[in-house]
């Protein structure tokens, strides 16, 4: 398994024992220094290599050898901006495997293959964090950002030798934070920052299906949505963009202090949910 601190260090350990096989100073091999809230994202595993964002002058985003984190298979530091606190996820579109992200500035793709920057649209917010997820969706790329900035779509054109971009298009509404986005059925589920609530949208639109009180973050499973507020309340939502449908709630208790930031995960029948340093899980099988 692998991990990546705040602090740069990435680390492959021996999933049976915990024990290290090796570790990369991500900061120093790459000329980076750390976002203001560390580095944030998941790395990315593909066959033989693993793929990561260090935001470096050395490398943007780069591609590493998953065996030794050796062999730097490919480093990109074309990328505009500072680190964005998101993942990258991959699509396959127009002859391509990309790798999507977005740094503090732009949402962009990379050719997994060779890290060439195949596109990049502006897509930033005042305070420099894009810390949601890209969603690829049948040729387009659905972004958002909080702070006020909002969601877009960004459609892909296949051209000669790359990609060309066109925005459907981009609305303030459901301004993500970092609770992120699911996608289901061609609408997108998430809540907004200063747009306030929970929503719905249909995602080739960007119109509104339903909005709902609420801001945090959500998983999905079984045809609902776990939807953890930031201020503690579990709810069960029906996945569906006719209605808001409330299936329960309950209120956390508390691990610690500040909000319930961490997302909710949903493994093998149970409900595991962090606040601060400690975690709960619930049994959430039918009875």
């Amino acid at each position: 398994m692998y991990h990546l601190s705040e602090l740069g260090r990435l680390v492959a350990l021996d999933a049976k024992s915990g024990k290290e096989i090796w570790h990369v100073d991500l900061f120093e091999k790459f000329d980076a220094k750390p976002p203001t809230y560390g580095l944030a994202e998941s790395v990315l595993i593909d066959g033989d290599n693993l793929i990561c964002s260090p935001g470096g002058a050395k490398g943007f985003i780069v591609c590493l050898d998953k065996k030794t984190g050796k062999k730097v298979v490919w480093a990109n530091n074309k990328i505009k901006g500072t680190g964005g606190y998101c993942s990258g996820v991959i699509a396959e579109f127009g002859g391509f495997r990309q790798v999507l992200s977005m740094s503090s500035k732009v949402v962009f793709g990379v050719d997994i293959k060779s890290g060439r920057l195949l596109w990049s649209v502006e897509h930033g917010n005042r305070r420099n964090n894009n810390a949601t997820d890209p969603i690829f969706h049948k040729g387009h790329v659905f972004a958002s950002s909080g702070y006020g900035k909002g969601s877009i779509l960004i459609k892909l054109k296949p051209v000669a030798g790359g990609i060309k971009t066109e925005m459907v298009w981009a609305d303030k509404i459901m301004d993500n934070h970092h609770g992120g986005v699911v996608l289901l059925d061609g609408h997108v589920y998430g809540s907004g920052h200063r747009s306030k609530g929970w929503f719905c949208l249909d995602v080739m639109t960007g119109k509104p299906a339903w909005n709902a009180r609420g801001k945090g973050s959500l998983t999905y499973a079984d045809g609902m949505l776990y939807c953890l507020d930031e201020r503690g309340t579990m709810s069960l939502v029906e996945a569906t963009p006719k209605a808001h449908r409330l299936a329960g709630s309950f209120k956390l208790p508390k691990g610690g202090d500040g909000l319930y930031w961490a997302h909710p995960v949903v493994c093998d029948g149970r409900l595991y949910v962090r606040h601060a340093d400690k975690l709960f899980a619930y049994d959430i099988r039918a009875k």
